[in-house]
């Protein structure tokens, strides 16, 4: 049904995007003889000068103005939805920041005692600062709806990277393993474990600087479905884990409870292998299908689809993502040791997120030997 100027308005007045300042001014340019007409043509020209976003006009047009504030944020539009809820792009209203907010599972409203757990632990991952780790700024609830604000990162993850572009040459894709492996590092120091490492909580940025989503959230995600499906957490919790069957380590996919450190770097080992191949290490037909093969199937080389790439890189990818724990890397500090002895290059994130090491014409050398 269509929405007169009146309406949009009047909707416009409640949802709370703009100051009375502003709204007053958008008042003065209509004539009271023109209320009554459509209003989508006011709702392109208020977007062509950047007075409002697409989607809250469309969200105002609509009539469904409750949700376009959480808080002290306003929302400008919808950039991603998964397991762990939706993301929108926001601005702090005050401040003026950008960031990106994630409106996490409602869990808390059915026990209170787990979101005040994980809140806690959310508090510690928003501590970290580190270049290669998305950055909380905020946890807060507003009228029952949890939400975390986030640094927005404007740029691709890496699995809509690979399934836009195609798989990334081996340099490449070790840079970006290589940096999230700084990220893990530090957060592994810190006592955080990310338990979801994937392609698509890997950020690529417009800088090519890789930067880690979710660190910290994975957990109350896991406890979220425990709470509402009264389940133990394992094999038999199948629903909870389809998501990430495809990067779990064969332990952390026995029991989500025992993912640690070297359950991070066999996931981000499996990773490399999608960015490398542009398939997930093991495709099989069902969850449980995959889940075994990550238990009990040989691991794959890195060189039968990118011979090019040197045994003893391939040697690494093979430790990280070992079946038996005490056969993998125990900490991301062994593999970013490793991957310098073998490639004459160790990538360091600076403050500002540049990547410090030897030129990338001498990393690609590595692989054209």
């Amino acid at each position: 049904m269509a929405a007169t100027i009146e309406s949009f308005l009047k909707h416009l007045a409640n949802s709370g995007i703009l100051s009375a300042d502003e709204l007053a001014q958008i008042q003065k340019q209509v004539p009271r003889e023109k209320l009554q007409q459509d209003a989508q043509e006011l709702g392109k020209d208020l977007a062509r000068q950047k007075k409002l976003t697409l989607f809250q006009v469309n969200a105002i047009y609509n009539g469904k103005t409750q949700g376009l504030t959480l808080g002290n944020y306003i929302l400008l539009d919808r950039i991603g939805a998964g397991g762990m809820g939706m993301v929108f792009k926001a601005k702090h209203r005050r401040m003026k920041r950008i960031v990106a907010v994630k409106v996490l599972p409602k869990a808390g409203k059915k026990d209170p005692e787990i979101f005040k757990r994980f809140q806690r632990e959310l508090e510690a991952a928003a501590k970290l600062t580190h270049a290669n780790i998305v950055a909380a700024f905020d946890a807060d609830e507003h009228n029952g709806t949890h939400f975390l604000a986030m640094e927005f990162v404007d740029g691709i993850d890496l699995a809509r990277q690979v399934a836009t572009h195609g798989p990334l040459a081996p340099d490449k894709a070790l840079d970006c393993i290589a940096q999230a492996a700084r990220g893990l590092e530090y957060a592994h120091a810190q006592g955080i474990v990310h338990r979801d490492i994937k392609p698509a909580n890997l950020l690529l940025d417009k800088n090519s600087v890789v930067k880690i989503l979710d660190m910290g959230l994975a957990r109350f995600q896991e406890s979220s479905a425990f709470a509402q499906t009264g389940g133990d957490g394992g094999l038999s919790q199948m629903g909870d884990f389809m998501g990430t069957v495809d990067y779990a380590s064969p332990e952390q996919a026995l029991d989500s409870r025992l993912a640690d450190q070297a359950s991070d770097i066999y996931s981000l080992g499996a990773t490399w292998y999608f960015l490398i191949t542009g398939q997930p290490m093991y495709v099989r037909d069902t969850p449980m299908a995959r889940i075994m093969a990550h238990r009990e199937a040989p691991v794959p080389s890195l060189r039968v689809k990118r011979p090019e790439i040197p045994p003893q890189i391939d040697a690494i990818f093979q430790k990280m993502v070992a079946k038996k724990k005490e056969e993998r890397y125990a900490t991301a500090t062994e593999v970013l040791a490793d991957l310098g002895n073998w490639q004459a290059v160790t990538p360091k994130s600076g403050p500002t997120g540049a990547v410090d090491g030897v030129p990338q014409n001498v990393i690609s050398a590595i692989f054209d030997d």
